[in-house]
This record gives C-alpha cells, sequence and structure tokens, in this order.
C-alpha cells in the first residue's frame, strides 16, 4: 500500500483545521492588541468591557463562514469547536492574555454555527454585515484614542478598522441597494444602543449615528451609480466623498470645545485620518484586504480535492 493510500485524509483534514485554529487564537489574542490602543483615550477602560471582547471575535465571522463554505455539519461544528477551543488555550495559557479573551473565538464560532444553518448566499451577506457592523462599533470604540505618528500626525484607532468596511461593504454592495441601507441602519442603531451600554456622553452618540448615516448614505449612493464601472473607479470616487466627510462631521462635532482640541489638533487629525482612510480605500480596491478571505476559501477547497 502507498503511502498516499495509507494516509488519504491527512491533507484534507490538516489544512481547514489549522486555519480554523489560527483564526481563534489571533481573536483571543487581539483583544490584548485592541485594550492597549485603547490606553490612548482621553477616558480608557482599566480593562476590556466583555460586550468589547465579543464584538472583536465577531470581526472573525465572515472568515469561519468562508472555511466553513460547502462543508456538511460534521466537519463544520468540527472546525468551529476547534477555533473556539485554540482561542480558550491560548487565552487561559498565554502570560500576556486574559481568561476573558476566550470570550472571542466563542462568539465568532457561534455566529457562524448561526449563518451555516441559512443559504450559501444569505451566510456570505450576512457574515459581511457582521463583520462591518462590529467595525464600526469598535472604531467608536476607540474614538477618542490617538497615536503619535512621527512628528506632527496624529492617528485616531478608530480608523485603522476603517479598511475592514470597504470588503465588508462592497460583498453586500453584491445584493443590491436595499441590503446595504440595512447594514448601515443596524450599524448605526447599534453604535447608540453601545454608547449608551458604556457611559458614551450623549454628545458623542448623537454624533456617531449622523455621521454614520450621512457619509455611509451618500457613499451608498455613488457606489450604486456607478455600478457598472470598474471596481477600482466605484471605491475610489465614492470614498473621494464619504471618507473626508466621515472625518469632518465626527471630528468637529464630537470634540469641538474640548481643552486639547486646539486648531493644530484639528489639523493634526483630520489630515491622518483622511490619510489613512484614503490610503486604506486604495489597498482596498486593489483587493489586497480581501487576501485572509481569499486566503479562507483556499484553504476551505482543500476538502473537495
Amino acid at each position: 500500500m502507498t503511502r498516499g493510500n495509507t494516509f488519504p485524509n491527512v491533507r484534507v483534514l490538516a489544512g481547514p483545521a489549522l486555519a480554523a485554529v489560527a483564526v481563534g487564537v489571533i481573536a483571543a489574542l487581539g483583544n490584548g492588541l485592541l485594550w492597549r490602543l485603547s490606553q490612548f483615550g482621553q477616558h480608557p477602560y482599566p480593562v476590556l468591557p466583555y460586550t468589547l471582547i465579543v464584538l472583536f471575535g465577531l470581526l472573525f465571522t465572515g472568515l469561519l463562514v468562508d472555511l466553513t463554505a460547502g462543508k456538511d455539519r460534521r466537519r463544520t461544528v468540527g472546525l468551529l469547536v476547534a477555533a473556539a477551543l485554540a482561542g480558550a488555550v491560548a487565552a487561559y495559557a498565554l502570560p500576556f492574555a486574559e481568561p476573558r479573551y476566550a470570550l472571542a473565538p466563542l462568539a465568532a464560532a457561534a455566529a457562524a454555527a448561526v449563518l451555516h444553518f441559512t443559504t450559501p448566499r444569505r451566510a456570505v451577506m450576512l457574515g459581511a454585515m457582521t463583520v462591518y457592523v462590529s467595525c464600526t462599533l469598535l472604531a467608536n470604540y476607540t474614538f477618542d484614542s490617538f497615536l503619535p505618528v512621527g512628528g506632527f500626525f496624529l492617528l485616531n484607532v478608530g480608523t485603522l478598522f476603517f479598511g475592514v468596511t470597504f470588503t465588508q461593504r462592497d460583498r453586500v454592495h453584491g445584493f443590491g441597494r436595499r441590503a446595504v441601507y440595512a447594514m448601515i441602519l443596524t450599524a448605526a442603531i447599534a453604535n447608540v444602543a453601545l454608547s449608551s451600554h458604556l457611559g458614551t456622553p450623549l454628545r458623542y452618540v448623537a454624533v456617531s449615528f449622523l455621521s454614520i448615516v450621512l457619509s455611509e448614505t451618500t457613499d451608498t449612493e455613488i457606489y450604486q451609480r456607478l455600478i457598472h464601472r470598474r471596481w477600482i473607479t466605484r471605491v475610489a470616487s465614492s470614498n473621494a466623498v464619504s471618507a473626508p466627510m466621515d472625518t469632518l462631521i465626527f471630528t468637529f462635532l464630537a470634540f469641538l470645545g474640548q481643552n486639547f482640541a486646539t486648531p493644530r489638533w484639528f489639523v493634526q487629525v483630520i489630515a491622518t485620518d483622511i490619510v489613512v482612510k484614503y490610503a486604506s480605500s486604495m489597498v482596498a480596491a486593489t483587493r489586497m484586504l480581501d487576501l485572509p478571505r481569499a486566503l479562507a476559501r483556499r484553504t476551505a477547497s482543500i476538502d473537495t480535492r
């Protein structure tokens, strides 16, 4: 008997399983980085709230949906359990992590499991919506955290989540304008609910809702009007308007009148924010931000060989 016949399923099982383990570990350990970045804020939390740990985990829902696409129930359960257990082990065993972080991979696995019971097309749409909404919530959690970059720039930590929303929004655009608006409304309402839960001042709640609705609506309308153009044209054109709109509305309305918000500070923050958002949009236009999802699909396809 040849070696290939002796171990026919090793390659089939190892690829997706290792990918699931990697997703689980990253989902757990990433919370530590999120907490450290949030410490640059004006009023940092002493520990990362449980709600935000769950939201961070939901960022990985789309990857797990792609990883389990086309699998039967037994294989899907096995991969999702592997992701959750790997994350739990990392959260409990590594000295720089916390046991609470195990909630993140558990949330991602649970969400992917629920979506597995829908149709494949609906699972992709809802998975992208979940990631998008989670990104906007986490961005608003870190809205007052600013990292000094060089001698001039001030990077809003929430902007780091901005690039992820490009690929998710693009996927949802494929399901039509109505789906996109449902996602935007959900994100806006969810942001108000989370802000209230975390005790965020009403001013920031209102500004967050307004900036999301106005900038995302503008982006959607421009994108849909250019739906038959090249993808890079749609992304560049829509974000040329929505990115600075979101930055200007939120930055001025949220921070005007604060002691630290000097004219120089506004210039630093707005300039950095727009540069980062444009850079993210160009990266998204080349589909580099979709590489993790492509790798998940590539790994998942091993099962069919």
